[in-house]
């Protein structure tokens, strides 16, 4: 009797060490298999506004036009932060745990930027920005391909007056702050 459950134990203690390497390789390839193809390396590409947009540079009121060129500032608001010894270097990493960096390529330095969300129709990106300021910046009517994705965020931050930070007192009851929509591209690197 006690040789027939001794088998039967034995049995059973194979049976489950033959399974654990089958769930193990099972696990690791749905892991890779469902890496989002988002996930990687992207320098900001270009912008536009979408709508009329008045800032003063420099001490000169300008106004910019729906299409017009939007980069420069866009490119300040998303990779300002970047810790790049050459700010031309500044990129974003988004990374499979759901976390983007701020990078600079051919450089050592990065540092956290927040995490990153696609809807489930993939037509929604959203950066949680955590870094310099909490901003949650959504670029909606995705495009994705293989080497860019681009689309629109309709609630972008720009500044009044470039002379001071965004957000800060320009006198009471004014602040340095406006949004407007923008079409935003970015390309991947890697």
């Amino acid at each position: 009797m006690k040789k027939k459950s001794i088998i039967k134990v034995l049995g059973i203690l194979l049976s489950v060490l033959c399974l654990i390497p089958v769930f193990t390789i099972s696990c690791d390839n749905d892991e890779n298999g469902d890496e989002d193809p988002l996930v990687g390396k992207y320098t900001f590409t270009s912008a536009t506004f979408n709508d009329t947009v008045n800032v003063k540079v420099d001490g000169i009121y300008k106004q910019f036009l729906p299409d017009s060129a939007a980069s420069q500032f866009v490119r300040n608001g998303i990779l300002k932060a970047a810790p790049c010894d050459n700010i031309a270097n500044a990129a974003v990493d988004l990374r499979s745990n759901g976390q983007n960096y701020y990078i600079c390529l051919g450089e050592t330095n990065e540092e956290q930027m927040g995490t990153w969300v696609i809807n489930s129709e993939r037509t929604i990106l959203t950066f949680n920005i955590s870094n310099p300021q909490s901003l949650a910046l959504i670029i909606a009517d995705l495009v994705i391909s293989e080497t860019q994705f681009d689309g629109t965020v309709e609630n972008f931050p720009f500044v009044l007056d470039n002379a001071y930070e965004l957000g800060d007192s320009l006198s009471p009851g004014l602040y340095n702050f406006q949004i407007a929509s923008v079409d935003v591209k970015f390309s991947k690197v890697e």
